[in-house]
């Protein structure tokens, strides 16, 4: 089945959303639930899922901003965001990170079913096309997948992956997932962060330029994976070998 996230920082609405819509019918299940943009950056980080239903005002972060951060990491998900309004603004904004849909609240129940159901018809042709590819061992593939992330770390995403390998990204991700129990992104980000180590203990190279190295084009960001990963922060880590 499909994974769904429903982000929401209305409890009532993102329970009500995942309980009362009969998703099984669409062959998704709901995977997971977060009351802001902070939390599903973070779920999406150690969990596979196809589908995000972003409310777009939610603390932290924004729909909008998670929408950005998916595309900017070639995540391979599907974006479809929830609003109270019709704010144009947001859903031309939208269209530059590939948003599938835009649904506005209190949400029909017939708008979900054409939603989900051109969404479920986008990923059962992914799904075909994954099996109907001539592929080599699986084993060989994540052997090459790791090879390449080990040797352009800052610059990998699911899409330069796939064209390396000649696969489909739908199936590069899932082949890894079985092979290794974890995502592409977070094997990804660990090599990012053992690079950022490395970088932090040469003095001559700042933090910032570090956080460029390893890929990431927000300290925030960086810092965030960072202290994640180790429990320090950049700086801390420096601090501990006597370095500014």
């Amino acid at each position: 089945m499909y994974k769904l996230l429903i982000a929401d920082d209305e409890r009532k609405i993102r329970e009500g959303l995942a309980l009362l819509f009969p998703w099984s019918q669409f062959d998704i299940e709901v995977v997971g639930q977060c009351s802001n943009g902070q939390e599903v950056i973070e779920f999406l980080e150690d969990n596979e899922v196809d589908i995000v239903l972003l409310d777009i005002v939610m603390p932290k972060m924004t729909g909008i901003e998670v929408s950005k951060y998916i595309y900017e990491n070639q995540l391979g998900i599907k974006v479809v965001l929830l609003s109270a309004f019709r704010e144009f603004e947001y859903a031309q904004e939208s269209l530059r990170y590939q948003v599938k849909d835009y649904v506005v609240k209190p949400t029909k129940y017939e708008e979900l079913v054409r939603v989900f159901t051109r969404l479920k018809r986008e990923l059962d042709e992914q799904t075909r096309a994954a099996l109907d590819m001539n592929v080599p061992e699986e084993s060989g593939i994540v052997e090459r997948i790791k090879r390449y992330i080990e040797e352009h770390y800052a610059t990998a995403c699911l899409d330069s992956i796939a064209d390396e390998l000649n696969l489909n990204v739908f199936y590069i991700s899932r082949a890894f997932k079985r092979k290794t129990g974890m995502n592409i992104f977070p094997y990804l980000t660990q090599v990012r962060m053992s690079k950022a180590c490395e970088y932090l203990q040469l003095p001559d190279i700042k933090i910032y330029e570090v956080c460029s190295l390893v890929g990431y084009t927000e300290p925030r960001s960086f810092s965030r994976a960072f202290k994640k990963q180790f429990g320090i922060t950049p700086t801390e880590f420096r601090a501990s070998f006597g370095l500014g």
